[in-house]
């Protein structure tokens, strides 16, 4: 009995079954070792059914189609694959299904990112489970690339054999977050879309840290940046090609807030961001990398000035950084008033009794004690929880013991 429309050029399937509600047709192939091994498609082109045929589908489980088959239900194709390109020549379902394995390969390749899908011997490797139906995972240390790449790597493309779904996802997950980075960060450019993707492939697969990734992005956006680090060649390998497809939006920005940041802290860049320093520093770093590889002249000079600033601004710490010093006094911060994290005010707060403590780190601790002591955040936190352990000292002084004589 016919289940396509007159014209679509498809055989009529061995059986053609309904799993959650969607339509599949099977064909049942025979592998070289002389088995019989079910090729799934999935009818994603309903209009090529006759309505008769939606009447002759047996409705499966998944459960109960590997039951029936002996293989777990893992639809290959799509319906719209099965393309016949010269009708004088037409071929079966199954060479097509077959054909298709290289295109399937492409498409898992845009997916997952990256290249390794398209190595001969994975492709060899995965259509080999394609036709036996096998489970190919068991062969994957076989391979010349996984054994050539990192645990991470090697953990990714087992887990795109084992768990597809879950690996896109990660992928996607990646991919949502980066994008919303990009997009507050205003970069620009026709490549930004491809930019993301590649970043969240590489980032899933152990290609990339999560740190390398941004600093690619740093790169890309900041055309003096990338110079003063040797130019494209500081791109992780294949991400040059994005050098003229990503709009330079922060050239010499993020470098020039960098060195304020270090120097003085973050309550000075934002200061300096709305007065134009930050402009004129990077406009002056940028004559640097127009100079040519290696010249330093005008970041000099603004080094200096930073350090002259720092040492007026914090005389305790003369000749150091803002942020070798801070670190430690927001870490003491943090566990004399119990907070997990400290606002721009806290910081702001501590920078301010530091230039008038200096170094003295117990007159330091006192006075953030006393400017705190009222803070919801000290109270409950540190105040609270040293009541607590007063009152399980006091209670196991106590316990199993009788008071009376």
């Amino acid at each position: 009995m016919a289940t396509f429309i007159e014209g679509s050029l498809l055989q009529v399937p061995d059986e053609l079954i309904l799993v959650n509600n969607e339509y599949y047709a099977v064909y049942n192939y025979e592998t070289t070792g002389g088995s019989i091994m079910p090729l799934v498609v999935d009818i994603d082109l309903p209009e090529s059914l006759l309505d008769t045929a939606l009447n002759q589908a047996t409705s499966y489980t998944e459960t109960e189609f590997a039951d029936a088959y002996g293989y777990a239900f893992f639809p290959m194709f799509n319906l719209s694959d099965l393309k016949l390109l010269d009708p004088k020549n037409p071929k079966t379902d199954v060479d097509w299904l077959l054909e298709n394995v290289e295109n399937d390969l492409q498409k898992k390749a845009k997916t997952f990112g990256k290249t390794w899908y398209l190595d001969d011997e994975v492709q060899q490797l995965f259509a080999y489970g394609a036709i036996t139906g096998q489970d190919i995972s068991p062969y994957l240390e076989n391979l010349t690339w996984f054994q050539d790449h990192s645990p991470e790597e090697r953990n990714f493309i087992e887990l795109v054999y084992t768990n597809p779904d879950k690996a896109a996802k990660l992928v996607q997950d990646n991919y949502t977050a980066l994008k919303v980075q990009v997009a507050q960060m205003g970069i620009s450019g026709e490549g930004v879309d491809d930019l993301v993707r590649e970043l969240a492939a590489d980032i899933a697969q152990g290609t990339l840290t999560t740190a390398q990734a941004a600093q690619n992005i740093s790169y890309l956006i900041d055309p003096y940046r990338m110079a003063m680090a040797g130019g494209s060649s500081a791109l992780t390998d294949g991400y040059s090609s994005f050098v003229e497809r990503i709009n330079p939006t922060q050239n010499g920005i993020a470098d020039a807030k960098s060195l304020i940041t270090n120097y003085l802290g973050v309550d000075a860049t934002e200061a300096f961001t709305t007065n134009g320093v930050v402009e004129q520093y990077a406009a002056l770093l940028r004559a640097d990398a127009a100079q040519g590889e290696g010249v330093t002249a005008n970041r000099d000079t603004i080094i200096s000035q930073l350090q002259t600033a720092h040492d007026k601004l914090f005389p305790g710490y003369e000749g150091s950084q803002h942020s070798l010093w801070s670190a430690p006094l927001y870490r003491t911060f943090q566990t004399i008033t119990g907070k997990s994290a400290l606002s721009s005010t806290d910081k702001k707060n501590v920078d301010v009794i530091s230039q008038k403590v200096g170094g003295d780190m117990t007159l330091f601790a006192g006075e953030i004690r006393k400017q705190y002591e009222d803070d919801a955040t000290y109270q409950d936190t540190v105040l609270g929880s040293m009541a607590n352990v007063f009152k399980q000292d006091v209670s196991g002084v106590f316990t199993g013991q009788s008071l009376v004589g």
